[in-house]
């Protein structure tokens, strides 16, 4: 891992020469004077999104790219607390980036995983569950006639197949999405990690945005970075805000205050279990109106242990990933109406994760915002907000989204 310098600069990232002769003064007391790198394309935020951005930007020739990461390590926030699932792309509306994207990452997700040995996977299924009610089971219904017009593979279980497959399961209604899989995300964002820097890229760690303005000789972006004992000043033609958590923050920079966005920080709990049970799928029960979350769903990691999570739960720092052992009762109360036989005593904290959600609470569902702001005269100024699940399935089709907005720049 390359820590970003000036004695670490390829050839592609470079000095510039003193090419603006007057000051540019930031909302702060920062003053920028003359930046001292420029490059064509500087990507905020290396979680996984971020880095597929970057590793599709650097195949540019005689373009050159950086990546800044506020953090010590890529991936240390929402790409490495999450489930790990590739979806299948069926819970949102048709119309919906969060629909289309899924599906097609999921494409390219596959595409990938199976042409690269270094990135384990499982296409496990995930089953969709009903109880006894007939709202529960109306959704799946309406689910399965929904798949069908997204041209998503699912398809219903009989009882005798639900017992012979699922014994520990126990539901009326099964909706089976075969597609649905797992993979080592982390092992994604290394691979991406290789290949930005194989194809030219260049990535600052422990390096934070601290303020942004656009170039008064309107050719591009003036950005602030900041680590523990310097500062770096870099001019790039283009900006695209991948902050995750922090995303709003860096967009409002530019924004005007009448377009800032909002987003809440959703908490997510993550339970282990220990004992006997064999579980073979994802087990997934019908999720709220609201889209908050999936429900308390049980999940797989590639070796077989099981997981539970995650629940959902607003809070204002979005740095708190401390863990309640209290939400075991819960968790123990919603898992057991599809697995009766859970024992609350099996069950251990993992670890929490938090969403960057656009959604406020008691709010409808959102979709994701990937938008070049060019309404308000931002050209080349990409954001991306309350990019939450499904984004990590995402990821390779938001950086190809992101490809084709910035074609000719």
């Amino acid at each position: 891992m390359k820590l970003f310098s000036k004695r670490l600069i390829k050839s592609n990232v470079h000095f510039t020469k003193p090419i603006l002769s007057r000051a540019f003064n930031f909302s702060s007391s920062t003053t920028i004077t003359v930046p001292e790198i420029s490059v064509d394309y500087l990507i905020i935020g290396g979680g996984v999104v971020g880095l597929s951005i970057a590793e599709r930007l650097s195949r540019r020739k005689g373009k050159s790219t950086l990546l800044v990461e506020k953090n010590s390590r890529l991936g240390e926030e929402t790409s490495s607390r999450n489930s790990e699932i590739i979806h299948a792309g069926i819970y949102y509306p048709n119309d919906f980036l969060k629909t289309k994207l899924c599906i097609r990452g999921k494409d390219l997700l596959y595409s990938l995983l199976t042409s690269v040995s270094s990135i384990p996977f499982l296409r496990v299924g995930k089953w969709i569950v009903a109880q006894d009610n007939e709202t529960e089971i109306s959704y799946l219904r309406n689910l399965y006639n929904k798949s069908k017009e997204l041209q998503v593979e699912v398809y219903f279980l009989s009882q005798k197949e639900i017992k012979l497959k699922e014994p520990y399961i126990h539901a009326k209604e099964v909706l089976d999405s075969p597609t649905t899989g797992i993979f080592d995300s982390h092992s994604l964002m290394n691979y991406l990690e290789c290949k930005i820097e194989d194809q030219g890229g260049d990535i600052a760690l422990k390096h934070k945005v601290i303020n942004i303005v656009k170039s008064l000789q309107g050719n591009g972006y003036l950005i602030q970075i900041e680590n523990d004992s310097s500062s770096l000043k870099i001019h790039s033609k283009n900006v695209i805000n991948s902050a995750g958590l922090f995303s709003d923050k860096i967009a409002n920079y530019l924004l005007p205050s009448t377009h800032h966005y909002k987003l809440y920080y959703v908490k997510g709990h993550y339970f282990c279990y220990r004992g006997d049970a064999k579980i073979n799928h994802l087990i997934y029960p019908v999720p709220p109106k609201n889209l908050v979350n999936m429900g308390t769903h049980l999940t797989l990691d590639l070796s077989g242990r099981i997981r539970f999570g995650p629940d959902a739960l607003y809070q204002d720092n979005p740095s708190d990933y401390s863990l309640n052992d209290a939400r075991i009762d819960s968790f123990a109360d919603a898992v057991k109406t599809y697995m009766p036989s859970i024992k609350k005593e099996n069950l251990y904290p993992d670890y929490t994760g938090i969403r960057p959600k656009l959604q406020e609470p008691g709010g409808p569902f959102r979709d994701f915002i990937i938008k070049e702001e060019i309404d308000h005269d931002l050209e080349g100024f990409v954001n991306l907000v309350g990019i939450e699940s499904p984004g990590l399935t995402s990821s390779l089709a938001i950086a190809e989204m992101v490809d084709e907005i910035l074609l000719d720049k």
